[in-house]
């Protein structure tokens, strides 16, 4: 194909020029013959009319016709002569020779016609000619008018022929040109082309890889070289593939002794990875014996100095109780710092993202940092900014730990002043937010060497701050690994002796609309005078009150709310006022006093949580409320509410169908006889029947012998421990009887926790023991609403765990759909609502069935689980009616009342079957559909 195409080339090359040329010159001399011989043509054809017409002169003259008729039969002798027609002198046809004209007719009068003419057709030419009087010979004049008219008509036949015979002359002369350029072409290409196709069968050799190919020389000239340099390359090409394959045999020799060392490697490196494995298994172990061994101890030290702590104590030995306390939480925060590092070092921290009050969460941190920063007189102030949603998904417990760590740094290196914590939505896309939490203190600050060593693990700014501050320097290392871990990032900006601020921000998601709380609108329009003479504390005051769309206005003092008031301006509806940057005296409390008798305006006062003796006084002196700072927003609007509309102030309730008082009775277990003597105390405390044993095979044996409602279990005991006297347990207790375990451990690491909970535990506690934490166990495993406690006071089930009364006739009555709560809860993502919903109906059949073989197997907890996996899937599917019923049937099941189960369980498989029979009548998907557009609150029920 190549070869054929250089020919093709060559030959194109070699005729185009030849075709052009001889086309232009045979239509060049074609065109000159043709007209040659046209004029030939004329002139001959005009000379004999001419003549003709000369000859007639004398004969029409004389009027004789037999002559005349002669001349005109001759005269079609003529070569190419048609016809011959003669007029007279008035126009007329006279005499006719030949036949008949096929010319057209003539455009004006023959008697016009005084000199030759002509008239041509398609195949004919005619000539029209005067015959004139016999003229004299000498002057050559007609003496009259003419005596007739000649016409002879001439055919074209001959000339065309003749046309034709020059055209196919020319047309095969270049033809033959033509041939014989060709032939020559032909020969040179193939002269050309035979060479080349030589060098081409020879390159593809070469590429084919047969290096020795060459090629025969016979060309010359250029060719020649370009042979000779093809030779010259195939030469070069076998030496450098021979260098190139004594190098590649060198290199695959060199390569398989160097995969024989890497192998050697590799099994060195597996050998040493399988020590790093065993060491980190040994660390892990140690990590969690450590956390036993010390916090085993530290349990019984801080339990039993809280309990000292609340016993009739004198001054002194209430500041040495104190004393311990502070120390024991101060090494306990160590050891916490230590294992939470040691966890994020090996990989072991999981963070557990659940829905989330933010607000409130900032907040827990600054209430128990609030003595800290009290004793030292500072201004703590928490902006939360209105953008920032307050129900958001993320790990409340390790949040609070890094803002514990930054605010309690603040704090640590702050002696006069203020902190501020700051709250703000620093991205926002969709759903998706990164929320950033700065704080920033007027504290001592830091050169910019000393902001190079934080973020480092056990340092500080200097050696001095840790001698006088104290500390591991391990809290910005754990708050810098976990703000990663969440998402996000940490930094600081701070000049020495001009404060700090350290902020950081976390990746986190809004929560659906059913979990926000709800729209607080109660004191809208309400006027509010706030008295606070510090600017921060005043701004987070007013943005609070502002936030429940309330009217502020500032005074800088008491004495100024008076003289307002004194000089006719609107009495405001409350006074809230800020005393505790300040020592109350008699003439502030006497302005409150004239400020809610004479003025009647109420008073909520804020002050300090240690200054009870204020507290006091105040409420003497007529203050209708007082708060202790740090506030939460909860507590002060519910304060405000109740000042201002008290008919409408929130009040716990109860419910009827819980046990009510303290009936329950608790076997603890642990084999440390100060820490069983500690939770022994703490639930005799809380009026628990409560009979604590040293060891497995006592509690196992105490078990078969008396009936407990609660167990305490300490994991790591000599003989039978913890983990495999549950399982005994387990085994051992009768088909209609579930015992909540709860376990007692001194373990920090996660795998730890899990393997309990396999084993059949219900729950964990972590030493030391919280107080909180231990009553809200017993509520939410006893089924307790109320703890008759040993000094008579009667502590209530919190009323966020308090179950809603169990109402059959509630439950049938709530919807079985409700689509615009689902699209609600999709955050108004019509797709992710419909896959949400259909999901959920895919999965029904196999759960009904599923519930009820476990409910008649007695495995209460696989049912416990299936029944909290299908009601955490109807949380976003907007069916209210399985949702209730799941969460009653899941809330019986966790505090071991399964004898209802037979009331409950069936009003559960009754919702899933409504729900399955209106989606099987339904169409859903156009329902969805048609509510997209429609606003949230507008549902549709079925």
């Amino acid at each position: 194909m190549r070869a054929s195409g250089l020919q093709n080339r060559i030959l194109v090359i070699a005729l185009a020029p030849a075709l052009v040329l001889g086309i232009g010159f045979i239509s060049w001399f074609t065109q000159g013959d043709l007209t040659q011989q046209r004029q030939a043509f004329e002139q001959r054809t005009q000379t004999a009319v001419q003549r003709l017409a000369d000859a007639l002169v004398m004969p029409v003259a004389n009027d004789t016709p037999e002559l005349i008729q002669a001349l005109l039969r001759r005269a079609l002798d003529e070569r190419d002569a048609r016809s011959v027609r003669l007029f007279d002198r008035y126009g007329s046809e006279w005499l006719h020779s030949g036949p008949t004209m096929i010319g057209p007719a003539y455009p004006h009068p023959i008697l016009e016609t005084n000199r030759l003419s002509s008239f041509d057709s398609h195949e004919t030419k005619r000539y029209l000619v005067p015959i004139q009087q016999p003229t004299d010979l000498q002057l050559r004049v007609a003496t009259s008018a003419p005596l007739g008219w000649l016409e002879v008509e001439f055919d074209y036949a001959n000339t065309q022929v003749a046309h034709y015979r020059a055209i196919l002359i020319n047309s095969l002369i270049l033809i033959g040109g033509l041939l014989a350029v060709s032939g020559l072409a032909f020969w040179l290409s193939r002269e050309i082309s035979r060479p080349v196709h030589k060098m081409i069968d020879t390159v593809d050799a070469i590429r084919e890889g047969n290096l020795d190919a060459r090629i025969e020389e016979n060309a010359s000239g250029e060719l020649r070289e370009l042979e000779d340099g093809i030779n010259a390359m195939a030469s070069t090409l076998k030496d450098a593939y021979e260098d190139m394959q004594s190098s590649v045999e060198q290199a695959t020799q060199d390569l398989r002794e160097t995969l024989e060392t890497i192998e050697i490697q590799n099994i060195e490196l597996d050998m040493a990875r399988r020590e790093a494995q065993q060491a980190n298994q040994v660390k892990t172990e140690f990590l969690a014996n450590m956390s036993h061994e010390i916090r085993t101890p530290l349990n019984g030290i801080i339990g039993f100095a809280r309990l000292l702590a609340k016993s009739n104590l004198t001054q002194k030995q209430d500041d040495y109780v104190s004393t311990i306390l502070s120390s024991s939480q101060g090494l306990l925060t160590i050891i916490n710092d230590v294992l939470d590092f040691c966890k994020i070092e090996a990989g072991k921290l999981m963070l557990d993202n659940r829905s989330t009050n933010l607000h409130e969460t900032i907040e827990d941190v600054l209430v128990m940092l609030a003595p800290a920063s009290q004793a030292k007189q500072l201004e703590v102030v928490s902006l939360f900014y209105s953008d920032v949603p307050e129900q958001v998904i993320t790990d409340p417990l390790r949040l609070k730990q890094i803002l514990t760590n930054l605010v309690s740094n603040a704090i640590k290196f702050t002696p006069t002043g203020s902190i501020v914590v700051r709250t703000m939505v620093e991205q926002a896309q969709g759903d998706k937010l990164v929320v950033r939490i700065s704080v920033t203190d007027t504290g001592i600050g830091l050169s910019r060497s000393e902001q190079k060593a934080l973020f480092q693990a056990f340092a500080q700014a200097d050696s001095s701050t840790a001698r006088e501050f104290g500390g591991t320097g391990l809290g910005l290392v754990i708050s810098k690994r976990l703000v990663e871990q969440m998402g996000g990032d940490i930094g600081l900006e701070s000049v020495k002796g001009d404060g700090s601020t350290f902020w950081f921000s976390i990746k986190t998601q809004v929560a659906p609309d059913s979990q926000q709380p709800p729209r607080q609108d109660a004191l809208t329009g309400y006027h509010l005078a706030l008295i606070e003479e510090r600017d921060m504390s005043r701004l987070a005051l007013r943005h609070e009150a502002e936030k429940w769309r309330m009217t502020c206005t500032d005074f800088a003092s008491l004495t100024d709310l008076m003289d307002a008031l004194q000089r006719g301006e609107s009495k405001p509806d409350l006074a809230l006022i800020d005393v505790s940057s300040q020592n109350p005296d008699e003439r502030l409390y006497r302005q409150i006093l004239q400020l809610e008798q004479d003025w009647q305006c109420p008073t909520l006062v804020l002050g300090n949580h240690q200054d009870g003796d204020i507290r006091h006084k105040l409420i003497e002196q007529g203050a209708k409320h007082y708060l202790s700072k740090p506030i939460r927003d909860v507590q002060m609007y519910q304060a405000m509410l109740q000042v201002l509309r008290p008919d409408e102030a929130n009040t716990a309730t109860t419910s009827d169908n819980l046990r009510p008082h303290s009936t329950a009775r608790v076997l603890a277990v642990d084999d440390n006889a100060a820490n069983l003597k500690l939770i022994v105390t703490l639930l005799n405390s809380l009026g628990v029947q409560v009979t604590g044993v040293a060891c497995g095979e006592a509690a196992l044996k105490a078990l078969s012998q008396s009936e407990f409602d609660l167990v305490f279990m300490d994991i790591q005991m000599p003989g039978i421990d913890g983990l495999e006297a549950t399982r005994r347990i387990r085994k051992q207790e009768a088909p209609m009887r579930h015992i909540p375990i709860i376990a007692l451990t001194a373990h920090a690491l996660a795998e730890e926790r899990q393997a309990m909970l396999d084993s059949g535990m219900d729950d964990y506690l972590t030493k030391p023991i919280d107080e909180d934490q231990l009553q809200r166990t017993l509520f939410k495993w006893t089924g307790l609403t109320e703890l008759a406690t040993e000094d008579g006071t009667t502590l209530r089930l919190p009323e966020d765990d308090n179950l809603q009364e169990f109402d059959s006739v509630a439950l049938k009555g709530a919807a079985v759909v409700d689509l615009g709560l689902g699209l609600e809860r999709a955050s108004g993502k019509l797709d992710l609502a419909k896959d949400m919903f259909a999901m959920l109906l895919g999965s029904l059949d196999g759960d009904r069935q599923r519930l009820q073989q476990l409910h008649q197997q007695s495995d209460y907890k696989a049912l416990l689980e299936e029944v909290h996996r299908l009601h955490g899937a109807t949380h976003y599917c907007g069916v209210p009616r399985v949702q209730q019923t799941a969460y009653h049937t899941e809330v019986l099941l966790k505090q071991g009342h399964y004898d209802n189960l037979d009331t409950v369980l069936p009003l559960l498989l009754e919702a899933i079957v409504e729900l399955q029979a209106w989606a099987s009548q339904s169409d859903w998907s156009s329902a969805f559909d048609a509510l997209a557009p429609s606003q949230p609150a507008k549902r549709r029920t079925g």
